[in-house]
């Protein structure tokens, strides 16, 4: 991968112009936390748990530590961010991860841009031995070699004799060259096989510094059990095989990380949603408020003994009268 130090010292002060608002804009849109998921329910908390929870996020802004200094400065540097004010150091910090995304961001395109030569390579350096041990076949089969014409020693003619030698020596030379021929052939592959390898030794290589750089929690050795069991789970009910699974690329492990979130996502909402439920079937449940005094409407008394029925009913189904009485026969 590129040193950030590198790209640092050739990009310079560009950093910060290439990025722009732009890298705030897009920083923004991706932070989508939990809260504003369940927002909705947040705001059904009683006015009391309001009051209390203002007075609460008053006092914790009043202890909220200050800004930390970036871990790459020097301690004089360190000591003159602390004495900054709150809203300056909020600045500088977001301008430097801003900065060091930027700077991971093009060290990653240009590590996948490196891969992607190699890669090209490799499959150029396979095809030409695969075209050269073609070519050799060919050639092997426009020069097999022809035995000679066992006739010409019976033919009591010495000449046919002289000439039988002469095609006997051909031949052996012909063979010798086919021997060589197969030898070459075998060799070029060989090494057509062998950069074939290579070729998707490296791509493994690739694909899992790509994991690594995208995905580190895979590797980790306390998260990473546990995460490849959830992933594994997601991959099993999309249709995912353990033998897939097993040959999955870092694309495919994104995807089904991707995945995850946005199931968790859906069983939340879906929580949310039953609890909303339940308040509103409570809400069903309640007994309707008459007025002291006044007589109930032809209306409300069909409610009321409607639902007197369908009580009677569930208690006990198999009563007919109860049944006729809530269907209205």
């Amino acid at each position: 991968m590129v040193d950030e130090s590198t790209l640092e010292s050739v990009l310079g002060p560009e950093l910060d112009v290439m990025l722009g608002e732009d890298g705030q804009q897009e920083e923004e849109q991706e932070l989508i936390s939990e809260d504003e998921l369940l927002g909705e329910e947040a705001g059904e908390a009683s006015e009391d748990d309001a009051e209390s929870g203002e007075e609460g996020e008053e006092g914790e802004e009043a202890a909220a530590p200050a800004v930390e200094a970036p871990h790459s400065w020097s301690k004089e540097d360190k000591a003159i961010f602390a004495a900054l004010p709150a809203e300056a150091q909020a600045v500088i910090q977001r301008r430097e991860t801003e900065r060091d995304n930027f700077v991971k961001q093009k060290a990653f395109e240009a590590s996948n841009t490196r891969t992607q030569v190699a890669n090209e390579a490799r499959d150029i350096i396979v095809k030409m031995h695969e075209e050269h041990a073609q070519k050799l076949n060919a050639y092997a089969q426009m020069l097999l070699p022809q035995p000679p014409d066992e006739r010409l020693l019976y033919s009591g003619n010495q000449d046919d004799v002289i000439i039988y030698q002469r095609q006997m020596a051909a031949y052996q030379r012909s063979t010798d060259q086919q021997q060589q021929l197969h030898q070459q052939i075998a060799q070029a592959q060989a090494a057509a096989q062998s950069a074939r390898e290579q070729s998707q030794q490296a791509e493994r290589a690739s694909d899992a510094q790509r994991l690594q750089e995208q995905l580190p929690e895979w590797f980790d050795p306390s998260s990473g059990p546990k995460l490849r069991e959830q992933l594994h789970s997601i991959g099993a009910e999309l249709g995912y095989s353990s033998e897939l699974m097993a040959e999955a690329s870092s694309a495919d492990i994104i995807a089904l990380k991707k995945a995850s979130e946005w199931k968790a996502d859906a069983e939340k909402y879906r929580a949310l949603m039953a609890k909303k439920m339940e308040t509103v079937r409570a809400a069903k449940d309640l007994p309707k408020m008459a007025r002291p005094g006044v007589k109930p409407s032809k209306q409300q008394a069909n409610a009321a003994r409607s639902q007197q029925a369908w009580d009677r009913l569930k208690a006990n189904p198999k009563d007919a009268d109860a049944a006729a009485a809530f269907l209205g026969l």
